[in-house]
């Protein structure tokens, strides 16, 4: 009961505040209302003001709308209407002239590029555009136009194509003359296909070693010279070498092909092979230039030198033609042994020896050591 009569003791506290509250808060309530009605008011007069307005908004929303799928229905159109006082404007004047041709049948649009348009990105996105503006007028009167690009990375797409078409056209015509004056000058068939053979080996070793060099170690773009120079220079001084080499073996042949080839090394090896490294580094210091381009190209022909002197004439060019043999300079009959083998006083070609000793043809072969026992005492 105590602490019952404590809680209300408490409560009948609060219930004096809340009754000294009241008529305080009950004061306050005329002002509220009076706002209130203000308020009532205002709202009723904005409604009645927008009412109109709306119905004139919906109206013009249901007009866009409706041109919206107009629009999109007809897909194929190519046409949009232009208000006649558009036409009054001094800056529409002014763009009209730049984006379209006096007599209105050439128009110009503006392409901007996210990435620098001098890059290989920007050039890749050439092709893509012009597909993409066929796409946009197939089914249309326009599908019959024509479109053309220009700018950087056009300009450079232009370039790059070119270089390409030229440098297939200039290898091919290259690679056959040498093909032809190797002929005429070995008349060898497969020998002068082995010089153009080692020389495309030389060409793709130093294109493929400039794009290790300065693409993946250096993080640098080839230019588009360097294959060019690489060709022209790479295609004469690779032939020349193997030339001098394979014509040497030529001169040596009499000595039988592997004594020929042999010999054929050890005569020209050092000259051709010192010409050939002074030659890779005088190209060599041209990467020492202020031009990027420069020093691409002279370091593709320096290490395609390299590779051609060290590795095509040292050892690919005087294995094949071990390997191949009398093939080598097919069609031509070539001995694979020496002439004064021939002359030995014994062995199986019979009418070898009686053509050249005047053996009878029948003779039968007698033991070595007696042949050479009548030879020595005839």
């Amino acid at each position: 009961m105590d602490k019952f009569s404590e809680n209300m003791q408490t409560l009948l506290k609060d219930m004096n505040n809340v009754d000294a509250l009241l008529p305080q808060l009950l004061a306050e309530f005329p002002p509220i209302i009076a706002v209130a009605k203000s308020m009532q008011g205002t709202l009723l007069t904005l409604h009645s003001s927008f009412s109109g307005l709306v119905t004139q908004m919906s109206r013009m929303t249901d007009t866009a709308s409706a041109m919206g799928q107009a629009f999109d229905s007809s897909k194929a159109d190519d046409y949009f209407y232009l208000p006649p006082e558009a036409f009054d404007n001094p800056d529409f004047q002014r763009g009209l002239k730049l984006f379209l041709s006096p007599d209105g049948k050439a128009a110009r649009f503006i392409i901007t590029h996210d990435a620098d348009p001098a890059t290989p990105k920007g050039i890749a996105a050439v092709k893509p555009e012009l597909n993409a503006a066929h796409e946009a007028v197939k089914g249309t009167p326009l599908a019959n136009a024509k479109f053309y690009l220009t700018g950087t990375a056009a300009v450079y797409n232009d370039i790059q194509t070119g270089s390409k078409y030229d440098l297939m056209i200039v290898g091919i015509a290259a690679l056959t003359l040498i093909f032809v004056v190797m002929v005429i000058i070995t008349r060898a068939l497969v020998a002068s296909l082995v010089i153009v053979g080692t020389v495309l080996i030389s060409l793709g070793a130093a294109f493929g070693l400039s794009v290790l060099v300065w693409q993946h170690i250096f993080g640098l773009e080839l230019n588009w010279i360097a294959p060019v120079f690489g060709l022209i220079i790479l295609l004469a001084v690779g032939s020349d070498y193997n030339l001098l080499l394979v014509s040497r073996f030529q001169e040596e042949i009499g000595a039988g092909l592997r004594t020929g080839v042999i010999r054929s090394m050890g005569e020209t090896g050092g000259v051709v092979t010192a010409a050939g490294l002074v030659f890779a580094f005088t190209m060599m210091s041209m990467v020492a230039s202020d031009l990027r381009s420069i020093g691409q190209a002279g370091s593709t022909i320096g290490l395609g030198l390299l590779f051609d002197t060290l590795v095509v004439r040292s050892l690919m060019t005087p294995s094949i033609a071990a390997l191949l043999g009398r093939w080598f300079w097919w069609p031509q009959r070539v001995r694979t042994r020496p002439a004064s083998y021939m002359l030995r006083p014994f062995g199986p070609r019979r009418l070898v020896r009686s053509l050249l000793l005047g053996e009878p043809v029948d003779a039968t072969p007698k033991p070595t050591a007696l042949v050479g026992a009548d030879h020595a005492n005839p």
